[in-house]
């Protein structure tokens, strides 16, 4: 017997729902990274697409937050570069509200960009509070799966199947995305939907930072799952 998935959940500034979650198992330790900060000064979308840690299948226990967050910083970022739109410069401050609201999402249990917790209710609230001087400022946020899995397929579920995720019983498991799939994947999403899109696309935003967190999904069979912010802002 398989089962289905939901597709990856989407939710922009824009169009905003909330989304009531169950206990889930907490996130990954980070790994130490083969990023840097100071990268954002000197690749270009192309260094990105051939650095050879990009290329790695992601490993739940050891994730490279930087590395996966500069994924989704240039890919998004070619999406306004190929609509003749100026690329996004990266700020630290606003990667840092990403990554602390996707893991306040994991910790606090809701998916939604009012957060519950003091002090961090709206996008300006968080980014504010990380440092980003300027109070124009917008949020995507998405889940989606930690592994390449079709979300429209049927699936054999790790108790059912061995251990682990497959097509068919016992098949070839499902394998974890790469970096650049899993942000392929969230940016491609996000463009997929007008609210995600637009904001990606507002001319008038200036400066990005993404963040994510990831779990083991206890309501479907712990399935490696991430949770994605990424916070624009105008300067």
């Amino acid at each position: 017997m398989t089962r289905h998935y939901r597709t990856p959940l989407l939710l922009a500034l824009l169009i905003a729902c909330a989304a009531q979650l169950s206990a889930q198992k907490s996130s990954a330790a980070p790994a130490e990274s083969s990023w840097s900060a100071a990268y954002y000064q000197t690749f270009t979308l192309e260094d990105l697409l051939t650095f050879p840690a990009a290329q790695n299948e992601i490993d739940f226990e050891r994730i490279d937050y930087p590395l996966l967050h500069a994924a989704v910083f240039y890919l998004t970022s070619k999406e306004r570069q190929t609509l003749g739109l100026e690329p996004l410069a990266h700020h630290q401050a606003l990667e840092a509200a990403s990554f602390d609201h996707s893991m306040d999402m994991l910790e606090f249990g809701f998916f939604s960009h009012t957060s519950p917790v003091a002090g961090k209710r709206t996008v300006p609230d968080r980014t504010g509070a990380a440092g980003f001087p300027s109070g124009y400022v917008g949020e995507n946020i998405a889940q989606t799966f930690g592994i390449a899995y079709d979300g429209e397929r049927g699936v054999y579920v790790p108790e059912q199947n061995g251990g682990y995720f497959s097509y068919t019983y016992q098949g070839e498991p499902i394998p974890p995305h790469t970096y650049l799939s899993a942000a392929q994947e969230v940016v491609t999403g996000w463009m997929n939907s007008p609210g995600h899109r637009a904001n990606i696309l507002r001319a008038d935003y200036t400066h990005l930072g993404v963040g994510a967190a990831y779990f083991a999904d206890a309501r479907f069979s712990d399935i490696p799952t991430f949770y994605f912010t990424q916070n624009f802002g105008g300067l």
